[in-house]
């Protein structure tokens, strides 16, 4: 029988600004076909994955590389995702809530020398006797989990990770809620209880759970010593897959878990899973296009492939995911300069000018020159998909320079002889500060140039190193010294809403040391009583209500503009059924076991 396919030839332009051509070329394969007796099939159904690097290990305590979550997500599922800003169970019938009373918060004494959590979130010695809040949950796993060796999966195999984790030297990095923890036990072979330190008002404790490890293997190893072991090669997990092998600089092969505890639903709906390590993300591409790989991950594709991704879909070659993740840009306007360490202008404390600035910015075109318009132009700081998002309130400053220029009229920005405003003998000019080198934030600079000047806003770009441009703690620098006019970069989002950056007691000052995250100067006592009220307060629905009414301030007073989030870039053979890549969910690879393949 004969197969035609295909394939792209990518050709890069040999001088000036990189372009690229694409040229379709048809090309006859044969393809020989073996009979196959009725019912029967001479291979395991096999599921092959490309990434960009091959796991330095495979002890999810040992590193933060995307590759070993990958792999991981095969291993060991759960114990709890986290899709569409916020968390579902996986090894439990449901998170603990207050609601249910399976999480609680009571008042505790504590004693002059205990260990507390103070306002500024920090684990300190109390240096009284006081009564303070303190937050437990309790986690139920589910009956019959096993280790993939057939081992019985226990409460205490939870227990034993967090006294993993805890020792100093274990190596794992993510130390916050671990530190900030009274007790972590077993109050039954199916039953977690996490307590944190007093003070310590973690919304999140529906997430406390300790992702487990198998005692019965790794409990004469020294913490130190485990990403070091034979586990950290080919560990025992829970997941819908088992290790085989792991050949170092090729690939790591799994096959299906006889033990997974979701065996009894037809899962994994496959029987193998190859990941190959494909470094350079146009062989990655090219190994797609000829049905090599299967899935492509986000960290062996970029932006600058997707009008391919894109024709290569159109022609069902491949299917091209974007999705945009919770990593999102913005600009930051200097609304207190009087504030700045160092002489700034006068111009963005008045929120009319800065609401110009958002109407005078064509944001759709930014992520159009920039993603090929596969995100979305953000209306505050958290996604819609977000629970805590507002569903009407906020003005969406839809791009509209004759609605900016009034703006301008009306804050007394009159426009000179040669096109640039001024109001009171002072010249609308503003520098421009972002992150030089990075092809994005330079393209966000020239398209912020070029639109204020067509309102009379002359714009000088401050393109400087990532040292200089994140520098903490020091008062000459742009973000601790408010040294700025505008200033883009990025933040990541999470299952909470970060109303902490734009608090009051936020602001870098000598006072908090200039560590302080709210870098636009911005401070309303009406919008810290919300905040405050969020972080509060730990029922779903209250804190949704503070949330929303703080987000409506913010946007309504605009310290800073949201532009949009990053996109995730992934691909997939049309035969893979159920890729569902998710904006919050680290790894693509997150329903491995749903994840089949059409023959």
């Amino acid at each position: 029988m004969k197969k035609y396919a295909s394939l792209f030839l990518f050709f890069l332009a040999a001088c000036g600004t990189p372009t690229v051509q694409v040229e379709t070329i048809e090309r006859v394969v044969e393809k020989v076909v073996t009979a196959t007796p009725p019912g029967k099939s001479n291979a395991l159904k096999t599921l092959t994955v490309c990434m960009a690097q091959e796991p330095e290990t495979l002890y999810y305590a040992g590193t933060t590389r995307l590759a070993t979550a990958h792999v991981l997500q095969a291993l060991m599922d759960g114990p709890i995702d986290n899709r569409d800003y916020d968390y579902q169970p996986v090894l439990f019938a449901k998170l603990p809530n207050v609601k249910d009373g399976d999480a609680q918060v009571k008042k505790t004494k504590v004693k002059t020398g205990d260990l507390i959590v103070n306002a500024d979130g920090e684990v300190v010695k109390s240096d009284r006797d006081a009564e303070l809040d303190q937050v437990s949950a309790t986690f139920k796993l589910k009956a019959g989990l096993k280790w993939d060796d057939g081992t019985p999966l226990k409460a205490s195999d939870s227990v034993f990770a967090f006294n993993v984790l805890k020792t100093k030297d274990s190596g794992y990095a993510n130390r916050f809620v671990i530190d900030r923890t009274a007790s972590y036990a077993a109050d039954d072979d199916t039953t977690v209880t996490w307590t944190g330190l007093p003070g310590f008002f973690y919304s999140e404790y529906d997430s406390t759970f300790v992702t487990p490890l198998p005692e019965q293997i790794l409990k004469e190893i020294a913490p130190k010593d485990i990403n070091a072991s034979d586990y950290a090669r080919k560990p025992v997990g829970y997941g819908a897959f088992k290790m085989k092998e792991w050949a170092a600089g090729d690939h790591i092969e799994l096959e299906k878990n006889p033990n997974y505890f979701r065996a009894a639903e037809g899962l994994p709906k496959i029987q193998r899973v190859i990941f190959r390590f494909v470094a350079d993300s146009n062989d990655a591409l090219a190994q797609g296009l000829a049905g090599e790989c299967d899935i492509l991950t986000q960290d062996g594709l970029n932006l600058e492939q997707i009008p391919f991704l894109d024709r290569a879909d159109g022609k069902n070659l491949l299917r091209a995911y974007y999705v945009p993740g919770p990593v999102w840009e913005h600009i930051d306007f200097n609304v207190t300069p009087d504030k700045a360490t160092k002489p700034r202008a006068i111009i963005f404390n008045d929120p009319r000018v800065r609401q110009a600035v958002a109407y005078g910015l064509n944001r759709k075109e930014i992520l159009d020159r920039i993603v090929f318009g596969k995100s979305v132009v953000l209306d505050t700081f958290i996604a819609k998909e977000h629970w805590a998002y507002p569903r009407e309130g906020l003005d969406a400053y839809a791009y509209d320079p004759k609605k900016a220029e009034a703006l301008l009229e009306q804050a007394g920005w009159v426009k000179g002889a040669d096109g640039i405003r001024a109001k009171g003998g002072q010249r609308f000019s503003i520098a421009f500060t972002a992150l030089a080198g990075n092809k994005a934030t330079e393209t966000v600079a020239q398209i912020f140039r070029d639109q204020m000047r067509a309102l009379g806003i002359e714009v000088r770009l401050d393109l400087i190193a990532s040292n200089a441009l994140f520098a903490r703690g020091k008062e000459d620098t742009p973000l601790s010294g408010l040294n700025f006019d505008v200033i883009e970069f990025a933040w990541r989002n999470s299952v909470d809403v970060p109303l902490n950056l734009y608090r009051c007691d936020q602001v870098p000052s000598r006072a908090n040391g200039f560590i302080g995250q709210n870098d636009t100067g911005y401070c309303n006592p009406e919008y810290d009583t919300a905040a405050n009220g969020y972080f509060n307060n730990l029922d779903r629905e209250t804190r949704t209500r503070f949330a929303q009414t703080a987000e409506k301030i913010l946007n309504r007073d605009l310290p800073f503009l949201p532009l949009y989030p990053r996109v995730r870039v992934s691909a997939t053979n049309p035969r893979v059924l159920n890729f569902k890549p998710n904006a919050t969910q680290n790894s693509e690879l997150w329903n491995i076991e749903e994840l089949d393949v059409k023959d």
